[in-house]
């Protein structure tokens, strides 16, 4: 029977160095980039819980590279912010009216943050705090929800687009856009075209965003480049048991992650292989069923949980997650790395981070999420897209994806030769 709630894993033979748990390891600069570059962001740039820590992974690898980072917060100063976004709620309170005042408050702050109205007031605080770096030679756009100065240099990265979060499968888990009038909305595609019309380049974490960017928003596919993303953590070097099969899912949300038809999926494996194993890591319910673990939700800021988690992937033969909808997916990047072959939802951009290394199904086929699994209980195969995952995943680092946005903006006086190409 199955074991309910958070369990340490068991025991296994497979062996892995300690390394999985830490932050990614620098590489040493072999010709620093005499840059001074700005990293803007909607947020703290240096807090890594933000953006799954792209932001924080971004600045590093710059500084990596030898450019001289400013960070800019796009927000307004001190009390001004929450005044501002207040501001902005107070008059969507009716549109944004929900079952209880409370969730009705927090539905219009929600929107405020998005919102048309709010575009300005997130380019004054950026010119406010560009007085001071006057300086720069250019600056990368973490999204594209306001405008940068006229006059500075810059290009845009993103993982998705507001075309795309507008789409069906993806309305119902990204931003609340039902808050937003069809002229609102048409508000924002506007800023976000001509953000893309004034930028140098236009960079994405995927193909999948950057097929949106050219055709939703009519930018010369030669000015869109994919970038792609990094890894948070250094895999552990492992001699992996490719056998019984042993499948990971990794979900906070546990609805839009797909659990509960990796779950059916999985009982039809178990069928066919008796000794096949599942373990659940995440935000999901109480479990009961034959082969499956739920450990609960594993923190990696916790030595203890991040250790039971490397053991996990240490363990597993393939890491499945067919979410309803995903922008892009930083664990798939870190199963490659690990050199687990992946099961990806199509919806979204996840495909594209998996590419040869796994397999991609209709999130709502669960025939076909059956027999991807089925397919990768084979041991070879298994060990052959294993194999194939871990040589892409060298393609997926901060520095790369650094060096590629570097590349895009050009800044003066920095040889761009010996930066890794775009993905696409």
């Amino acid at each position: 029977m199955a074991r309910l709630g958070p369990k340490r894993p068991p025991r296994t033979k497979t062996r892995c160095s300690p390394a999985f748990r830490r932050k990614v390891r620098p590489r040493a600069v072999e010709r620093p980039l005499n840059a001074r570059i700005g990293l803007v962001h909607l947020g703290d740039v240096s807090d890594p819980h933000t953006w799954s820590g792209t932001p924080a992974s971004l600045l590093a690898a710059l500084r990596e590279l030898g450019v001289e980072v400013s960070t800019i917060d796009a927000r307004p100063p001190g009390r001004l912010r929450g005044l501002a976004r207040d501001a902005v709620a107070l008059r969507r309170l009716r549109r944004s009216r929900r079952d209880s005042l409370r969730e009705t408050v927090a539905a219009a702050r929600g929107a405020a943050l998005v919102a048309p109205e709010s575009a300005p007031v997130y380019g004054w605080a950026v010119r406010r705090r560009l007085r001071a770096d006057r300086a720069l030679d250019g600056a990368i756009q973490l999204g594209s929800e306001y405008r940068l100065p006229s006059g500075l240099p810059f290009v845009t990265f993103e993982d998705m687009t507001i075309a795309q979060a507008l789409a069906p499968e993806a309305r119902a888990y990204y931003r609340p856009w039902d808050d937003f009038s069809q002229r609102e909305i048409e508000r924002l595609l506007a800023l976000q075209r001509s953000i893309y019309a004034s930028a140098r380049a236009c960079c994405t974490a995927t193909q999948w965003a950057a097929d949106s960017v050219a055709a939703d928003y009519a930018q010369p596919s030669d000015k869109v480049h994919v970038v792609g993303l990094g890894r948070n953590v250094e895999p552990p070097g492992c001699d992996r048991a490719w056998s019984p099969p042993r499948f990971l899912f990794v979900g906070v949300d546990w609805e839009r992650k797909n659990g509960p038809a990796v779950l059916r999926a999985f009982a039809r494996v178990r069928g066919s292989v008796p000794d096949a194993q599942l373990d659940v890591v995440g935000g999901h319910p109480p479990i009961d069923a034959e082969g499956v673990t739920g450990h609960g939700q594993l923190s990696r800021s916790s030595a203890d949980e991040a250790q039971r988690l490397e053991q996990l992937f240490a363990a597993a033969t393939c890491f499945v997650m067919p979410s309803r909808h995903e922008a892009a997916g930083i664990v798939f990047l870190e199963a490659a790395a690990a050199g687990l072959p992946s099961i990806a939802g199509t919806s979204g951009g996840a495909a594209s981070l998996v590419g040869e290394g796994g397999l991609a199904v209709d999130p709502d086929d669960g025939e076909a999420l059956a027999e991807a699994m089925l397919r990768l209980a084979d041991p070879d195969e298994a060990r052959r897209l294993g194999a194939r995952a871990k040589a892409r995943s060298e393609l997926f680092t901060w520095r790369s994806t650094a060096e590629r946005l570097v590349r895009a903006l050009a800044p003066p006086g920095v040889e761009l030769d010996g930066l890794a190409p775009y993905l696409s």
